[in-house]
């Protein structure tokens, strides 16, 4: 009996889906998705989801002389914190539970214009000195240091000077213009901006070297986040995060992932609505710590305190990339392919009670299914003429998808 070709494995955190390889085919390769395609194997970056609301856990308030922290990082097991603008240049550790001040780093050989974001790689921190709310400024500047050199206490900078390839315009314009930025990532060799745009609610994504320099910062895409972006950070996976506030204070997250290269805004794109400054005070600062849980700062605003939340997502990703392989799930062979009158589906593990094979057709119309057992399975197809079709199978959380011919 022939073997079932390799499935391509998609392994979200409910399911497992095992999409098809047939060339030129795109669409919503999501499951999640409002308009998912499950004949689709390459994302367009067209998924549409439902309005989502989930709030993060608050761990703690921050200490009294944390009252503005403003951008975040987790490296090293730890967190680390900075204050906005017009405050010494330092950093700080937290306890994640208590809010308690592990350590504080002065950075006495560079400047607190306006910090507003951290971004990291393996080997160094980046401190973005970009804030910029009357849109007037001529030094907007990130410093890098040695992650090494932080933890031994010996750290100095290097300076990248930059500014926006499209900004000609410089008159004051206090929180009225589209050149501010607070959020920013550290990918391959080059950083990646998202602006901060008080006139259209937008981002920006602009791109800059991230050695010691002066550059212009290239704009490579917009999206319309509809707040102020306020912080981003980058997952291990590649799951990508831009947080933000409307005016009114409600509170969004932004889930870029499966996209192409670094076209962050060319893949997944979910919002997910955090609740209001009741809950959140004015968010600032993201850090992941793992591939889908991190931390949120937030800045005190009135008599709402400054927080540190939790946040969970991993619920609403369906995964970057997709994985091959031979172990992904039980073997299902499948016998003759191509077929004539009949195939069989044999299935070498445990079939849930609602577990089901259905054939579709080439554009993914249902055309007959039944229960998928353990064992022999044989699908009837005399009534069916010949052409390409698709076997989807489901047992429990786990989905397959595969294309067979009928001679």
């Amino acid at each position: 009996m022939p073997t079932f070709p390799k499935f391509i494995s998609l392994l979200p955190l409910v399911c497992l889906f095992i999409s098809m390889k047939m060339e030129g085919q795109s669409g919503c390769t999501d499951m999640l998705a409002l308009n998912f395609d499950p004949i689709a194997s390459q994302n367009d970056g067209s998924c549409e989801y439902p309005e989502t609301t989930y709030f993060p856990t608050q761990t703690t308030t921050l200490p009294s002389n944390i009252t503005e922290a403003s951008g975040a990082a987790f490296f090293n097991g730890q967190l680390w914190l900075h204050q906005d603008g017009g405050v010494s240049p330092t950093l700080h550790t937290v306890d994640t539970l208590t809010g308690t001040v592990l350590q504080t780093l002065p950075l006495p050989s560079i400047q607190n214009t306006d910090w507003e974001d951290l971004a990291e790689d393996e080997t160094h921190l980046y401190i973005g000195d970009f804030g910029n709310n009357l849109g007037t400024r001529t030094d907007l500047r990130i410093y890098k240091i040695s992650k090494n050199d932080l933890l031994a206490d010996t750290a100095t900078a290097e300076v990248i000077e930059f500014a926006f390839s499209d900004q000609t315009d410089f008159t004051p314009a206090n929180q009225a213009h589209n050149f501010d930025c607070e959020a920013f990532i550290a990918l391959g060799d080059s950083l990646h901006l998202f602006s901060k745009r008080w006139l259209d609610m937008k981002t920006h994504h602009y791109v800059l070297p991230k050695t010691a320099g002066t550059y212009l910062a290239h704009l490579r895409d917009s999206l319309e986040v509809g707040f102020l972006t306020s912080a981003a950070d980058i997952a291990e996976d590649g799951t990508l995060v831009l947080l933000g506030y409307e005016p009114n204070s409600a509170t969004s997250l932004w889930m870029l992932w499966d996209y192409p290269g670094t076209r962050f805004f060319a893949g997944n794109k979910r919002q997910i609505r955090l609740g209001n400054a009741l809950n959140m005070s004015q968010a600032e600062g993201i850090a992941f710590s793992s591939n889908s849980t991190g931390f949120i700062c937030t800045e005190q605003l009135s008599i709402l305190p400054a927080r540190l939340l939790r946040f969970e997502i991993g619920q609403w990703l369906s995964g970057p990339s997709a994985v091959e392989g031979p172990n992904q799930g039980p073997e299902i062979l499948v016998s003759p392919n191509p077929f004539s009158g009949f195939f069989d589906v044999d299935f070498q593990g445990v079939a849930e009670q609602n577990a089901s094979l259905e054939l579709l057709s080439s554009d993914g119309r249902p055309l007959l299914s039944s229960p998928l057992r353990s064992g022999e399975n044989r699908v009837e197809t005399a009534g069916l003429s010949a052409g390409n079709y698709l076997l989807l199978l489901k047992n429990g959380a786990e989905i397959r998808v595969q294309k067979i011919v009928k001679r």
